[in-house]
């Protein structure tokens, strides 16, 4: 006499079978999406770094006093501009007056209907 219960697969097996591979990947396929979406913001920050970096460096490469002089530091205001999608401000004031410069250099920009910011700061002092 065979026994039916032990040959083969019933319709109930592969169908669970077949839930349970789709809930996997599923949770896989939103994992993946959730890594490429943080991969993409830190590429921005990283980007936004970069450019502040940068900014902060031109400025350094020249005199603090030519700087202020061509407008492109000035003590107690702020300078703006943009760069792709990139915005930035430069604000400075002085801690010591005529001595010692605070730079603050802002990178923003729009991600995922937000505005992100990177904030760099440093002091310089004047000779």
């Amino acid at each position: 006499m065979n026994d039916y219960n032990e040959k083969g697969f019933v319709l109930l097996d592969v169908m669970l079978a077949l839930f349970l591979f789709t809930v996997g990947f599923a949770a896989l396929y939103g994992l993946s999406e959730k890594a490429l979406s943080e991969a993409d913001q830190a590429l921005c920050l990283t980007e936004a770094a970069n450019h502040a970096q940068n900014i902060m460096e031109t400025l350094g490469a020249e005199s603090w006093r030519d700087n202020i002089r061509r407008g492109s530091c000035i003590p107690g205001g702020e300078v703006e501009g943009s760069e792709g999608f990139f915005r930035w401000r430069v604000y400075s004031d002085w801690d010591i007056p005529d001595e010692l410069l605070r730079v603050k250099v802002e990178v923003s920009w729009l991600e995922q209907g937000s505005v992100q910011r990177y904030t760099l700061e440093s002091l310089y002092a004047l000779q």
